[in-house]
């Protein structure tokens, strides 16, 4: 999958507002929520999640808006609880022989 960068454009007087801010952040959170949720029954879910999970926590951090830190974490909390469900789901496999990965994750699936 190629790499994709995306550009937006912004008049000069718009740029530092707060509705473009918010709208920004919505936005990323909406795009993550969609990425995640297709690959949300992927047996690799915990693994990955980490770097998405960083990055929202050292924006958390460095937030200074009270709104932005909350709907982070909020996200952080589905993303948390969902990774313990597959983590779980994943201990119940029986077979965790790499040498057949399909079967692997059959069982995986079979579980879900």
């Amino acid at each position: 999958m190629p790499d994709t960068l995306i550009s937006l454009k912004f008049a000069k007087n718009h740029l530092g507002t707060q509705e473009v801010r918010d709208r920004v952040v919505k936005d990323i959170i909406e795009s993550m929520t969609l990425y995640l949720a297709a690959n949300g029954k992927s047996l690799a879910f915990p693994e990955l999640i980490v770097p998405i999970g960083v990055l929202m926590r050292k924006f958390k951090k460095n937030s200074g808006s009270t709104n932005y830190k909350k709907s982070i974490q909020a996200f952080l909390d589905l993303l948390v609880r969902h990774e313990n469900h597959v983590a779980t789901s994943r201990g119940k496999i029986k077979d965790k022989s790499l040498r057949d990965p399909a079967r692997l994750f059959q069982q995986f699936n079979a579980i879900l």
